[in-house]
């Protein structure tokens, strides 16, 4: 087994489907093991230079990047920002489509050629498996 930090970047209406991926992640027959706390510290109040500040930080210690990628993605400017973080640290990022969606995704995934990852443990592993 294989342990490593993976940082969950998601739109806040996608939240339901975050705890069953997380537990995906941390189940003792998967692969991989996600340690990464789960950090629900709410920054909103405090300002975008903040928001900013935190999530680079949190992006920075992680080995990946999962975009969970459900219908209306591909409008948040917050999963956008991850994203781009994360390219510019050079992690690994995987997209993760929620079942039964197929709305758009961030446009940088189709520029990047990151493709969609059905969403079940053997696919998410073998991307996983391509972490340098």
């Amino acid at each position: 087994m294989i342990v490593i930090d993976i940082f969950l970047s998601y739109k806040e209406e996608d939240n339901q489907y975050v705890n069953g991926l997380r537990g995906l992640l941390q189940n003792p027959n998967n692969k991989y093991r996600h340690r990464g706390k789960i950090a629900y510290k709410n920054y909103r109040n405090k300002g975008k230079f903040v928001i900013k500040k935190y999530l680079k930080d949190e992006i920075r210690k992680c080995d990946a990047l999962i975009c969970i990628v459900g219908n209306d993605t591909h409008t948040s400017e917050w999963v956008l920002y991850e994203l781009q973080v994360a390219k510019s640290f050079g992690k690994k990022i995987v997209a993760v489509r929620i079942k039964g969606t197929n709305g758009g995704r961030p446009r940088v995934l189709d520029a990047w050629k990151i493709p969609d990852t059905n969403w079940n443990a053997t696919n998410i592993n073998n991307e996983l498996s391509k972490l340098k």
